[in-house]
């Protein structure tokens, strides 16, 4: 079959199941707004519209791991598809928090929405001296924890009479496990690499470990490994099979990840739902940055003018971009992604189990993400 083929394919599959996902979804956002006391229901009512409007691509991939390891359209995995989908929409409520982001899927962020709620309403300084801003992103992050034990709770009563419950817990609270643990190496690696202790070529050698990590961790896990896993392990598959599907969609993610990253600097505006050269701001230790860190030292003094202000300018974006192309790092990201596309296609091959109908929609699924420009 032609890769035009298996993408055609591919995006049928994720229409249909989209768009019966989004009405799973839509029903388990009524159930979280239901809340007695006002001011929490209001917080509730927020998670509740961050938890849409999304691509659905987690929940989208809970529904093929079930189709791959042979589960039964009778039963289907919605509801485990749309607790991972709350899990996701959360671990973001946190990550706006920890950027300072202002926009997730095209809408405020829950602690900027707050902030504005109170600067609409006149509230300037709490009863104990606490400013607005920090105010909204306490409530934000009370309301992501929410979102977190929302969705555990989820699978819990979705799958109460299944006979794996308990593994299906376990695997899906390591996922969050392993998500907070490349969040955290996020947050604290580009301080850590300020230190004077280790010389420049250790430092570089934590680096370059410690995107990767951060890659298998913070988005391999939860945005491909997590969600397949977790569909096949609720058809029942044997650990052979889980293990090989890990093993594929760990490409997968790493490569979706180094795409994001790509997309965080070239993106057009209009489509990325979130703000262009956020991750200037930010300092994100990017495979872009780590390139020029570790290869191009005279280059990453630099880029050190423009990468981590906080202030970025169409100028700073254009400058930054510049720099990422004319040393390399840009097409360095570009073939690394394309290994690892590579390396999973011929794991893909080796799954002799899949069905063709499965295998057609994993190909697609990598032309999918190889395209996307948001």
């Amino acid at each position: 079959m032609t890769e035009a083929k298996q993408l055609e394919a591919f995006q049928k599959y994720y229409g249909s199941t989209k768009k019966r996902l989004e009405k799973a979804q839509k029903q388990y956002n009524r159930e979280v707004r239901k809340e007695k006391n006002p001011l929490i229901r209001t917080f509730c009512s927020d998670l509740a519209d961050m938890n849409c409007g999304g691509k659905l691509l987690r929940g989208m991939l809970v529904d093929l791991g079930y189709r791959m390891a042979g589960g039964s359209p009778e039963c289907g995995a919605d509801d485990l598809a749309s607790a991972y989908e709350m899990f996701q929409t959360a671990i973001l409520v946190h990550d706006d928090i920890i950027d300072n982001a202002e926009t997730r899927r095209g809408k405020l962020t829950i602690h900027r929405r707050y902030g504005h709620r109170m600067d609409v309403r006149g509230i300037t300084e709490a009863a104990g001296g606490a400013m607005p801003g920090e105010v909204a992103k306490s409530a934000a992050l009370c309301t992501g924890d929410l979102g977190l034990y929302l969705a555990n709770r989820k699978i819990a009563e979705s799958c109460r009479e299944h006979p794996a419950l308990a593994d299906l817990i376990l695997y899906f609270d390591q996922v969050i496990i392993d998500t907070i643990r490349g969040e955290l190496l996020d947050v604290v690696l580009p301080y850590e690499l300020m230190d004077q202790v280790h010389d420049e070529e250790e430092k570089a050698r934590l680096l370059e470990k410690s995107v990767y990590d951060i890659y298998r961790l913070k988005t391999a896990c939860y945005s491909v490994v997590g969600p397949l896993h977790l569909g096949m392990m609720y058809a029942g598959a044997p650990k052979a099979q889980l293990k090989a599907a890990d093993s594929f969609a760990e490409d997968i993610g790493i490569a979706y990840q180094i795409m994001d990253d790509i997309l965080g600097i070239y993106a057009d505006p209009e489509l990325l739902g979130k703000d262009v050269g956020s991750d200037i701001a930010e300092f994100k230790q990017t495979i872009l940055w780590m390139y020029v860190r570790t290869r191009e030292q005279g280059s990453a003094k630099e880029l050190l003018r423009y990468y981590g202000q906080k202030d970025v300018t169409e100028e700073t974006l254009e400058k930054v971009r510049e720099i990422f192309r004319d040393t390399g790092a840009l097409s360095y990201a570009q073939d690394v992604m394309d290994a690892c596309y590579r390396r999973a296609k011929r794991k893909l091959a080796r799954m002799k189990w899949l069905d063709e109908e499965n295998r057609t929609l994993l190909l697609g699924f990598m032309l999918y993400l190889k395209g996307r420009r948001k």
